[in-house]
């Protein structure tokens, strides 16, 4: 990886990203996928970010004495959904769609992790007793090596551009573009000192773009057909189809 420093190989992207809507409250606000990425490809998939079980708290359950004591409230619902996945094939894992059934909310393209959050509103901290993820604004190592494999199938282009969120590195001297091959990502940002995906990755034919927005909780890819449907039948990511006009915030309600 090199350090880029004429950020010109940017614009295409930020000239051409749907502006946010704002209104008078925070609840109008409005983010679409094509404020993130380019509405230039054929089609678009949202890559969801990881979800993995824990069984300390199964394992090593509290006594009812304990658990009145800490006020604890009843999780049985992401509890029960851990312990059903514990001997699945993908153990940790727990795919989204399997907790989307469990907590009752749609597994629709607009889904992100306030639904789930919603749904156990006022105990928001069962999901952190039994589940770890998503995580925000990265991939894991394993997806981010499935996504690489996936995208070099497509990719014509020598070289590839990755830009960091600048988010992280306010007031410091880090770069924040770089230039490189594919099979450099997972061990120079992820491997590397970085511990995270950039926030865009792009070839330099602009054939596709990744974005993994630094307080999103999966990455979004646009590209052609052929590509997001291999995405679509991938084993190790999870993903559902989007379009432009899909909503990308986490304000978004879940429809009934």
């Amino acid at each position: 990886m090199e350090p880029v420093q004429d950020s010109v190989v940017c614009e295409w992207i930020t000239t051409t990203l749907t502006p946010p809507s704002h209104g008078v409250s925070a609840a109008s606000y409005r983010l679409h996928v094509s404020g993130l990425v380019p509405a230039v490809f054929e089609k678009y998939a949202k890559v969801l970010h990881r979800l993995d079980g824990h069984y300390k708290n199964i394992d090593l359950p509290l006594s009812a004495d304990e658990v009145a004591i800490l006020k604890l409230p009843d999780c049985s619902v992401v509890r029960d959904l851990v312990w059903r996945k514990r001997d699945s094939p993908l153990a940790p894992r727990i795919l989204w769609k399997d907790a989307a059934k469990a907590l009752q909310v749609p597994y629709a393209p607009e889904i992100n992790h306030s639904w789930f959050s919603s749904r156990l509103h006022p105990y928001p901290d069962c999901w952190p007793r039994f589940i770890y993820g998503p995580a925000d604004g990265t991939l894991d190592a394993d997806e981010c090596s499935e996504l690489v494999s996936l995208l070099a199938q497509a990719t014509v282009a020598p070289s590839c551009f990755f830009r960091l969120a600048e988010i992280p590195f306010v007031a410091t001297e880090q770069e924040l573009l770089f230039t490189g091959s594919l099979d450099e990502v997972t061990p120079f940002f992820i491997g590397g000192g970085f511990q995270f995906t950039p926030e865009y990755w792009w070839p330099s034919d602009r054939c596709w773009c990744v974005c993994s927005n630094y307080d999103l909780d999966f990455t979004l890819v646009g590209g052609p057909a052929n590509l997001i449907d291999r995405l679509l039948r991938s084993d190790v990511l999870e993903c559902i189809e989007v379009a432009p006009e899909t909503r990308a915030d986490s304000l978004v309600c879940i429809p009934e």
